[in-house]
C-alpha cells in the first residue's frame, strides 16, 4: 500500500472522531523524523518530545485518540527543546505518514529567527579585576555582542569564570548578579553578570600522608614557595610528579582553604603504596623482532631514600637484549634521575650481525612538556666486517660519547588521541680524546602528527631525519648507522632493510649469496602518511604510504604502499599491517604486526 501524507487539522479531527466511535484499531507508532534542524537540535527536541518517550509497548498499541493528544503538545515540546540554541520562535508542522496500520510522525521545523546577544555586560570587582588571566577570559566571554544567544555556550562561559576564580586562589568569589532577559518580539537576549573575587590566597606548605619514605625526600618535587599567588596548575603539576615516580597506588592533592592562615592555604597530599615489587614475563613476537620471550623484575622502591632497581630481559629471533639499571631520585632543579644502566644486546641488521655491551650514566629530568635525557655511554661492539668484505670474521669497535635526548609531545588522549603531536630529538658525539676509535656528531629528528576528522577519521603524518658527520665513517659500528625499513619506519621492507649498499660485490657467507650488502648510511629521510578509519569503536582500518632511505651522498627512496586493521584492545591499539614495498627491481609483500600508542 502506498504512503499517504494527510494534513494535521483533518487528522487531529479524524483522530478524534475515530477514537470515540469505539472501533479505532491500536496503531504501531513506527518511526518519528525531524526536519530542518541539525543532529544535536534534533537530539535535544527528541529529549523534550513525550510522543518520543514512549516504551516499546506503547509505540505498538497506541489509539487514536492517544495520538491525536500527543500531535496537540509536540509543537510546544520541540519549541522547548530549541530554546536553548537561541530559536524562541519555531514554527513546527506535524505531518502523519501512514502505511496500513504503522504509521510515520514527521515534524517539519521551520527556525526562524534566532535570538541574538543586544547587551552584554560582564565584569569583576576585588583583587581579581588586574589578573590578566581573569581579564583575559572575560573579554572572550561566549557568546559576544550580536552572537545568537546559545544556552549552553553561556553556561560553559560563566561556569569557565567561576572555575578560573577558583583555580587561580579566589575561593572567596561569588556570583553578585547574574541577570539574562530575553525579549522574544525583539529576538534579544540582554546579559548583565558581575562577580566578587576577594582576595587572592597564596600557596602554602605541603604535609605529605602515608608515604614510605625518609622525611624531605618528596618535599623536593613541590612546585612553589610558601607565601607564591595560588595557582592550581601548580598543584597537578606536583600530582602528576608524584604518579609519574610509581612510588604510589593513589595520588590525592587536596588545598584546604578553610584552614588558611593569613591568608595561606595549606596543601594536603594523601598517598597510598603501590606494590613494592613487580614480576612479569611472557611470550612475545614482532615482525621486526621475530618470535621470543620476555621476563622482567623491578624493585619500585630498594630503601627509603626511593632508589629503584631493575632487570629486563628479551630474547627473540632477530633481536635480543638484556639491561640491568639502578636510578636514584633526582628531584631538585629538574624532576627525574640519576641512572647507571648495564645492557647486553645482539641483533640481526639484514646482511650482518652486531653484538655490543654498554654502559651508561644518565640523568633525566621534565622541563614543561619536554622530557629531558643527558648521559655518558661506553660501548663496546663486535660485528661483521662489511667494510673489508670479510665475512666470517669480526669488526670491533668502542665508542665512548656524550649524547642528549629530547621529547615533546601533546595529546588529548595518551593512548587513542584524536588531536596530538610529538617531536624527538636526540644528539650524540664521539671522540677520540674521550677513548673512542672514531669522531663522530650524530643528529636525529622525529615528527608526529594526528588530526581527527569527524568521529571516525584520523590522518597520522610522521616524519624521520637524521645524519651523522665524520671523517672515517668506515670505522662506524653497525649500531650507530642510518638504516630504514621496518614496522616504524618504510613497512613493506624488512627490518633495517633500506641502507647505503657497499659496492657492487657479490659474497658468499654461510651458504648464501649476498648481493650487495647493505651497510647503511650517513643520513637518513623517512615520511608516512595514513588514513584510519574506525567501523565501530574498537575496530577499522588504514591505508598508508611510506618512503625513505638511508643513504651517503644519493638519496633514492623506497616506497612502500598498504592497508592495515586497526583494533582498540584493552592494553591499546593493535596495527596489523599488509604492505608492498617497491625499489629497483625488487617487489616484496610483508605483514606487520605493532602494538602500542600512535605518539
Amino acid at each position: 500500500m502506498p504512503i499517504r501524507a494527510l494534513p494535521l487539522r483533518p487528522v487531529l479531527i479524524l483522530c478524534f472522531l475515530w477514537s470515540v466511535s469505539g472501533v479505532a484499531q491500536a496503531l504501531q507508532l513506527k518511526a518519528i523524523e525531524l526536519t530542518g534542524v541539525d543532529e544535536e537540535m534534533a537530539a535535544n527536541a527528541r529529549a523534550h518530545l513525550a510522543l518520543e518517550q514512549l516504551d516499546p509497548a506503547r509505540r505498538a498499541t497506541l489509539s487514536e485518540g492517544r495520538l491525536a493528544f500527543y500531535l496537540r503538545t509536540a509543537p510546544k515540546e520541540i519549541r522547548e527543546g530549541l530554546e536553548p540554541y537561541g530559536y524562541y520562535d519555531a514554527e513546527v508542522t506535524p505531518v502523519l505518514l501512514r502505511e496500513g496500520e504503522a504509521v510515520t510522525v514527521r515534524f517539519d521545523i521551520a527556525l526562524g529567527a534566532p535570538v541574538r546577544v543586544r547587551h552584554l555586560a560582564v565584569g569583576i570587582d576585588g583583587a581579581a579585576e588586574s589578573d590578566p588571566e581573569v581579564k583575559a577570559l572575560l573579554e572572550n566571554f561566549r557568546p559576544q555582542q550580536n552572537e545568537v544567544f546559545h544556552h549552553g555556550i553561556y553556561e560553559t562561559s560563566k561556569a569557565g569564570v567561576s572555575r578560573l576564580l577558583g583555580d587561580r586562589g579566589y575561593f572567596d568569589a561569588e556570583l553578585a548578579q547574574h541577570r539574562v532577559e530575553v525579549t522574544r518580539a525583539q529576538h534579544a537576549a540582554d546579559i548583565a553578570l558581575a562577580w566578587r573575587s576577594g582576595d587572592r590566597y597564596r600557596l602554602g606548605a605541603a604535609t605529605f600522608e602515608g608515604q614510605q619514605f625518609e622525611p624531605g625526600l618528596l618535599d623536593k618535587l613541590v612546585p612553589w614557595k610558601i607565601g607564591e599567588p595560588y595557582d592550581q596548575a601548580r598543584l597537578l603539576r606536583l600530582q602528576q610528579s608524584l604518579v609519574d615516580l610509581d612510588y604510589f597506588n593513589a595520588v590525592s592533592v587536596t588545598p584546604e582553604p578553610g584552614k588558611a592562615r593569613d591568608g595561606q592555604v595549606p596543601i594536603k597530599i594523601a598517598l597510598a603504596p603501590a606494590k613494592r615489587s613487580i614480576y612479569s614475563a611472557g611470550l612475545r613476537y614482532g615482525t621486526d623482532s621475530g618470535a621470543g620471550v620476555s621476563a622482567r623484575v623491578e624493585r619500585r622502591w630498594m630503601n627509603r631514600r626511593g632508589h629503584k632497581a631493575l632487570i629486563d630481559i628479551n630474547l627473540a629471533q632477530n633481536k635480543s637484549d638484556a639491561t640491568a639499571q639502578y636510578r636514584i631520585p633526582a628531584f631538585k632543579w629538574l624532576d627525574g634521575w640519576y641512572a647507571i644502566s648495564a645492557s647486553a644486546r645482539s641483533e640481526q641488521i639484514e646482511d650482518s650481525k652486531t653484538e655490543y655491551v654498554e654502559l651508561s650514566a644518565t640523568r633525566s629530568g621534565r622541563w614543561h612538556n619536554w622530557n629531558l635525557l643527558a648521559g655518558v655511554t661506553f660501548k663496546r661492539e663486535r660485528y661483521d666486517e662489511v667494510a673489508n668484505v670479510l665475512f666470517g670474521t669480526y669488526g670491533y669497535s668502542t665508542l665512548v660519547y656524550p649524547s642528549l635526548w629530547a621529547q615533546w609531545k601533546e595529546a588529548d588522549d595518551p593512548v587513542y588521541p584524536r588531536h596530538a603531536k610529538g617531536l624527538t630529538v636526540e644528539v650524540r658525539g664521539g671522540s677520540r680524546a674521550l677513548g673512542s676509535d672514531v669522531d663522530f656528531l650524530q643528529a636525529r629528528v622525529e615528527g608526529r602528527y594526528i588530526r581527527a576528522f569527524g568521529a571516525d577519521n584520523r590522518l597520522l603524518l610522521r616524519g624521520e631525519l637524521g645524519s651523522i658527520a665524520s671523517g672515517d665513517f668506515d670505522l662506524l659500528p653497525p649500531s650507530q648507522r642510518f638504516y630504514a625499513g621496518g614496522d616504524k619506519s618504510v613497512r613493506g621492507f624488512g627490518y633495517k632493510e633500506i641502507g647505503q649498499h657497499f659496492g657492487n660485490v657479490v659474497i658468499e657467507r654461510d651458504g648464501r649469496t649476498l648481493i650487495n650488502p647493505v651497510v647503511g648510511g650517513k643520513h637518513l629521510a623517512v615520511a608516512s602518511v595514513e588514513f584510519e578509519h574506525m567501523f565501530t569503536p574498537t575496530w577499522g582500518m588504514a591505508v598508508f604510504a611510506d618512503a625513505g632511505d638511508a643513504y651517503d651522498k644519493k638519496f633514492q627512496a623506497a616506497f612502500a604502499i598498504g592497508a592495515g586493521l586497526r583494533w582498540r584492545s584493552p592494553v591499546g591499539p593493535v596495527r596489523l599491517d599488509i604492505a608492498r614495498g617497491d625499489q629497483d627491481d625488487r617487489q616484496t609483500l610483508r605483514l606487520h604486526l605493532v602494538i602500542g600508542p600512535d605518539l
